[in-house]
C-alpha cells in the first residue's frame, strides 16, 4: 500500500504506531507498449535504518526514499535517489556501520546494484554500480538483486541476487548467485568471491563478529558461510526444515542466534555459536 509505519516498542507487549510515512504512487496502470511496465507500483519492498537511527531508506519502484527520523512522531522526507533508469522494483537497502554508504538492489535491472555516498543525506552521491554475475560463467547476467549487506568492518559487500526464467510449456527454472565485493576502494568495487546456484538468493546477513554469512535461498535452506578469506566462499553449515524459500535471515546482536525466515510461514531460530 505504499505505506512504511514506525512503531515504538519500548513496551514489547504494547506497540504504538508513532507515524505513517506515505510515497507517491507512480499513477495509472501504463498501456501495453506505453511506459515500461515494471516501472508500475510495485510498493515498498525494502526498508533499513541507519546505524545512528536517524535516516531510514525505503526502496518502492526503481527509487529509494531518505526519511529522517529524527522525530519519529514528525518523520521529514529527506530527498530520493533513482537506482538507475531502467530497474523494476527496489528489493534491497542496506547501510554501512559507519552510516556512510548506502547499497541499494533492484529487480529488472542493468546494473542491479548500486552503492551511494549518504553521509551528507541531503545530497546522496552515487559511487559504482555493481555487475551482475552471469557473463563470465557464460550465462545471460541476473538482472535482480534480493539481498545486500554489508560486513561489521564495512570493507565487504554481499549481494544475493537471483531470478526466474520460463522454459516453457509451464515449466520455469531458477538461478541465483551469493558474491563478496570488496568495498575498500568506493569508486571501483572488486569481486572476491562468488558461489552460483540453481536457486534464487533472497536473503544474506554478515554474524556480528564478521566471520560468517548467512544466506536464505528459494531451495528451502540457510547456508553459512565462512568469510574469513574472503577470496573463498566455503560453506560451513547448511541448515535444513523450513518447507518453502527462506526470505529473511537475521542474527542476534550477540551472534548466538540466527533467525530464518519463509514463505512456509515460519520464523525458525537456530543456535550458531
Amino acid at each position: 500500500d505504499k505505506t512504511v509505519i514506525l512503531w515504538d516498542v519500548t513496551d514489547p507487549a504494547h506497540p504504538a504506531q508513532r507515524a505513517a510515512l506515505t510515497h507517491p504512487p507512480l499513477g495509472p496502470r501504463p498501456r501495453w507498449g506505453a511506459e515500461p511496465m515494471y516501472k508500475w507500483d510495485a510498493g515498498v519492498n525494502a526498508v533499513g535504518f541507519s546505524p545512528d537511527g536517524r535516516l531510514l531508506a525505503c526502496g518502492c519502484d526503481g527509487t529509494v526514499f531518505l526519511w529522517d527520523v529524527t522525530d519519529p512522531a514528525h518523520p521529514a522526507q529527506r530527498v530520493t535517489v533513482t537506482h538507475s533508469d531502467r530497474s523494476g522494483a527496489i528489493k534491497a537497502v542496506g547501510f554501512s556501520v559507519d552510516g556512510r554508504l548506502l547499497a541499494t538492489g533492484a529487480a529488472d535491472a542493468k546494473n542491479p546494484a548500486v552503492l551511494w555516498d549518504v553521509a551528507d543525506p541531503e545530497r546522496p552521491a552515487r559511487l559504482a554500480t555493481i555487475r551482475p554475475p552471469g557473463r563470465d560463467w557464460g550465462w545471460k547476467e541476473i538482472s535482480t538483486v534480493n539481498a545486500v549487506g554489508f560486513s561489521p568492518g564495512g570493507r565487504l559487500l554481499a549481494v544475493g541476487s537471483g531470478e526466474e526464467n520460463s522454459v516453457g510449456n509451464g515449466v520455469s527454472s531458477s538461478r541465483g548467485a551469493v558474491a563478496l565485493w570488496d568495498v575498500t576502494d568506493l569508486a571501483h568495487p572488486v569481486r572476491t568471491a562468488i558461489v552460483r546456484a540453481g536457486v534464487q538468493v533472497h536473503a544474506v546477513a554478515f554474524s556480528p563478529d564478521g566471520r560468517l554469512l548467512a544466506s536464505g535461498n528459494g531451495g528451502a535452506t540457510v547456508i553459512l558461510w565462512d568469510v574469513t578469506d574472503p577470496a573463498h566462499l566455503a560453506a560451513a553449515a547448511t541448515l535444513t526444515g523450513h518447507r518453502g524459500s527462506v526470505l529473511g535471515v537475521a542474527f542476534s546482536p550477540d551472534g548466538r542466534l540466527l533467525a530464518s525466515c519463509g514463505t512456509d510461514k515460519t520464523v525458525r531460530l537456530w543456535e550458531v555459536s
